[in-house]
């Protein structure tokens, strides 16, 4: 059962770009993100995070207590150089990373400070508890077919994106 915002959300997208299911599933899945994006960095924010520098600090406590170097960190991340490095030094300014050298001078490695794992360790707990209120109109099922439909597509986008040469 649709409510009437939703509704009148497709209707928009019916009268502007037609009633293409395709054109219907990519909408809905960016209005999702849309909707998701600043309801989680509104919880962060209490934290003095964003969900970048969550998703950063999280990456890294996995990878303790070697670290990562940056450019693993961008992979994993699936951001940009530059964009590491500026989610790096804002990581280094609050105390919770640091830049370690490595023997290759050429590459940095990242890991997390004390204060970093700390914060982690308060912080992920929480994130898991707001996400499973998002996500609690959502039966079991339901939540594994989502992920296991939207891994499909993103395995699909991930091969076109190297078949064309996109970043």
């Amino acid at each position: 059962m649709t409510t009437p915002q939703a509704d009148e959300e497709l209707a928009y997208v019916r009268a502007s770009m037609g009633s293409d299911l395709d054109t219907l599933l990519v909408f809905n899945l960016l209005r999702t993100h849309s909707y998701l994006g600043p309801f989680l960095e509104a919880r962060l924010r209490d934290e003095h995070l964003t969900g970048a520098q969550l998703n950063a600090l999280l990456v890294l406590r996995e990878a303790q207590p070697e670290g990562l170097l940056m450019g693993q960190l961008g992979q994993r991340l699936i951001v940009t150089r530059s964009n590491v490095t500026g989610l790096v030094d804002r990581l280094e300014r609050q105390g919770l990373a640091q830049r370690v050298e490595t023997p290759d001078r050429r590459a940095t490695a990242v890991r997390l400070t004390e204060a970093g794992e700390a914060l982690v360790e308060h912080v992920a707990p929480r994130h898991a508890e707001w996400l499973s209120e998002i996500t609690g109109c959502l039966n079991e099922a339901e939540k594994k077919t989502l992920i296991q439909l939207l891994t499909k597509l993103r395995r699909e986008l991930r091969s076109r994106r190297r078949k064309e040469n996109l970043p």
